[in-house]
């Protein structure tokens, strides 16, 4: 059957597509889950990783399926960056999605491109700093070999990171949900707050339990994500919390 409804899901620094595969069950049917590998990552691992946004936007573009399907997109950590930077691309070529959400990660106005830039450049650091947030098991750290094929995707992404900080606001045309972990060190919950300003149609932030990693932590983004889904394919305006409504929810 032809989907109705695809939800584009775009992953975190050095992370590959087989994180979002477990949320497909929580999709309504005629919803169909897409979440591109990135070159350099996962399955693509023997490709050269991008260090450009505007490089991996060029690469997901011919992979999201026919433009007439309606999109939710969605992104965590630095893929909630790409998502606002694809759902632009794809507003300036007529073809807008139909809701953005982004996950545990501030605005390009936001971006310390020092900070990017040095862990890049300083492998040590980027481990401790991945060990930290608890996105890669220790033992894949601790092992040479699998430390090697880690640093690789995720030093092109640091370097691109720290060239994504953009001054100027530009806002996007399409219902924009931002989602942050209540304790998050990396992207704490007033800074993902931050991307009111580039929404011309805000529908608030919520605030979830967990650190960085939080979608990962119970069902809660998920069925947040089904639901939107389901509004899309139902031909209804997606809505949540209303942006002055902080709150955190269970």
């Amino acid at each position: 059957m032809n989907p109705t409804v695809r939800l584009v899901c775009l992953p975190y620094a050095g992370g590959g597509a087989d994180v979002y595969r477990p949320w497909a069950p929580a999709l309504p049917e005629g919803g169909e889950l897409i979440a591109p590998e990135l070159p350099g990552h996962g399955r693509r691992l023997p490709e050269q990783p991008l260090e450009r946004a505007e490089d991996v936007i060029a690469d997901l573009l011919p992979r999201l399926g026919d433009p007439s399907v309606p999109l939710v997109v969605f992104g965590h950590s630095m893929g909630g960056l790409l998502a606002y930077e694809l759902c632009d691309t794809l507003d300036r070529l007529g073809t807008p999605p139909q809701a953005l959400v982004v996950s545990a990660m501030g605005p390009p106005d936001l971006l310390d491109p020092a900070a990017s830039h040095a862990l890049a450049e300083d492998p040590d650091a980027l481990v401790d700093h991945v060990a930290g947030l608890g996105s890669t098991p220790s033992p894949v750290l601790a092992d040479p070999g699998m430390r090697a094929l880690v640093l690789r995707p995720l030093q092109a992404d640091f370097r691109l990171l720290g060239r994504a900080r953009r001054t100027e606001v530009r806002e996007v045309p399409v219902p924009l949900y931002a989602l942050a972990g209540s304790r998050d060190p990396v992207h704490p919950p007033h800074e993902v707050a931050g991307w009111q300003r580039h929404a011309r149609l805000w529908r608030g932030l919520r605030v979830l339990p967990g650190g960085h990693f939080f979608p990962w932590r119970s069902d809660g983004v998920p069925r947040l994500l089904g639901e939107l889904v389901r509004s899309v394919a139902a031909g209804r305006t997606p809505v949540t919390a209303p942006a002055h409504d902080i709150r955190e929810t269970t």
